[in-house]
């Protein structure tokens, strides 16, 4: 996708990815996490709550919900996913906010998961991808 294709309003997140990977402990990766919801403009959530049926991380004032920890990372990134399988088998095109916030959603779970297998969190077993759909825009 070139810069002249990416849906306005779209928050830096090559930057947060950034911060994502230099991140030392779990409870970074969750600051990050909040601060890319925060940066989504209200476009941006209005888009993607057209098709949300109450799964993303954006409550119907278009707020970000609380992260509050890795399990709620997971339920999150796991909920997402769910929704974009459901519309990949149903044969219907995934947006690109869509597509961005899962992707986004399974870098930040495996890394605070790895952040945090040391203090004996259970690491989840990875999930598919949607980069087939990223190549083709």
């Amino acid at each position: 996708m070139s810069a002249n294709q990416r849906p306005s309003g779209t928050p830096k997140l090559r930057h947060h990815l950034e911060l994502i990977a230099s991140a030392e402990a779990s409870a970074e990766v969750l600051k990050v996490v909040k601060r890319y919801l925060d940066a989504w403009p209200k476009e941006r959530v209005d888009s993607i709550q057209r098709v949300d049926g109450g799964w993303a991380p954006f409550d119907w004032n278009q707020r970000s919900l609380p992260v509050d920890g890795v399990r709620n990372l997971r339920r999150i990134r796991d909920a997402v996913h769910r929704h974009c399988m459901f519309l990949r088998e149903a044969g219907m095109a995934l947006t690109p906010e869509l597509v961005e916030l899962d992707e986004f959603f399974v870098v930040a779970t495996e890394t605070a998961e790895d952040l945090g297998h040391a203090a004996s969190q259970a690491r989840t077993p990875a999930i598919p991808s949607h980069r087939d759909v990223l190549v083709n825009w």
